[in-house]
């Protein structure tokens, strides 16, 4: 079975196949793929394609515009941030005023950077959650950013057994919105809980995380930057919809945040700076490298990700016929936020190398292995 340095150097090797040389393989094998939308690249698996090539939710994004926000965020979101994060700097009652999610992308990265800048008073301790499927990459990419951003940090480990019951239930339940919403959605309100729990523990009132506005709105179905208050004050009883007792003992579901276990001033305020600031993903990325915060090699989403995303990428083709993630990028370059050609390349090769099992199938078999699942309990058929 692969190891991780296996499993990066198949990642890098996917990104510059991607880049470089697909261009000219998809001509070999365009009547073997999906079309695409000719605006945001959408698979036509996804959304049916008019006469001119066109998806359905870019016709839709034509015809209305850029959406308004609705009232919740209506008025001047930032300086409403703004005021809340002035107002805590050296109010909490320990050591830290906000508990900061930092898993060493470029969007954690920035909000760190950027909210360090803006209000230096605010005492912040990042926390890393690693669901022991992390990429090594990422791992190095940490600890590097900590030690030159100069920030007080936590590294919390769940254990191997508790993500591989969560990850391996997911990944044979999958919802509509396939791995992106079980699998990637049940991995990040894991890491939020922990966020709540390790918050409450220290008496921390803030806990800020880099999640984008159409996460927000479209997985944690909200329409402001900060979470509402029943819902932090609330307990977990499922996650991607699926009921926790479905997937875990008791005790194993205990570790899953139970706001009725706390007095309501420990428990702290869930606030996503990312969806007030509604930036371009260009535009954060040239901010962090002309910080000098991004070294080669350990930016790319491609690498960084955890080794478990390319099982779900081609469990994905095989179910659905298309990646889920593709819908939040797809989206983002309808928006303009995002590269059309970069990203359209990366989900072409994906569907191809998902039936072919080029670069890829090494690193499924691996994840599979760690799951104790094989190519059938999930699906997958690769082409001879």
């Amino acid at each position: 079975m692969a190891d991780s340095s296996t499993l990066v150097r198949t990642a890098r090797q996917f990104e510059f196949y991607a880049r470089y040389v697909w261009p000219l393989h998809r001509l070999v094998v365009r009547k073997r793929i999906a079309k695409r939308c000719g605006r945001c690249a959408l698979s036509e698996r996804c959304s049916p394609l008019d006469g001119d090539g066109i998806c359905r939710l870019c016709r839709e994004h034509e015809a209305t515009g850029p959406q308004p926000p609705s009232p919740p965020t209506s008025g001047n979101v930032e300086a409403e941030l703004n005021h809340i994060l002035a107002a805590h700097q050296g109010r909490g009652e320990g050591a830290y005023d906000a508990l900061l999610l930092f898993s060493g992308g470029k969007d954690s990265v920035y909000m760190l950077k950027r909210i360090r800048d803006e209000f230096p008073g605010l005492r912040i301790l990042a926390l890393t959650v690693d669901n022991t499927f992390m990429s090594p990459v990422a791992r190095d990419n940490v600890t590097y950013l900590i030690r030159e951003l100069d920030v007080d940090h936590l590294f919390y480990r769940a254990s191997r057994s508790f993500m591989k019951t969560l990850f391996r239930y997911c990944l044979t339940h999958l919802n509509e919105d396939g791995g992106y919403g079980t699998v990637d959605f049940s991995d990040g309100e894991f890491l939020l809980d922990t966020a709540r729990r390790t918050a409450a523990e220290k008496h921390i009132p803030l806990i800020l995380c880099g999640y984008s506005r159409y996460q927000l709105i479209n997985g944690l179905k909200l329409n402001h930057f900060e979470s509402p208050r029943e819902r932090e004050l609330s307990d977990r009883r499922e996650t991607a919809g699926i009921p926790l007792d479905e997937i875990f003992s008791a005790n194993e579901a205990a570790r899953w945040w139970r706001g009725s276990a706390w007095p309501e001033e420990q428990v702290a305020r869930l606030l996503f700076p990312l969806f007030a600031w509604d930036l371009e993903e260009g535009y954060i990325k040239e901010c962090v490298v002309r910080w000098g915060l991004v070294r080669k090699g350990y930016d790319s989403p491609i690498v960084t990700n955890h080794e478990l995303i390319p099982v779900v990428g081609v469990v994905d083709v095989h179910q659905m016929g298309y990646s889920s993630f593709e819908v939040e990028f797809c989206r983002m370059i309808r928006e303009g936020k995002a590269d059309k050609g970069t990203w359209q390349g990366v989900f072409e090769l994906l569907e191809h190398t998902s039936r072919t099992g080029l670069f890829v199938r090494p690193t499924v078999l691996a994840g599979l292995h760690n799951l104790d699942l094989t190519l059938a309990d999930v699906g997958i058929r690769f082409d001879r």
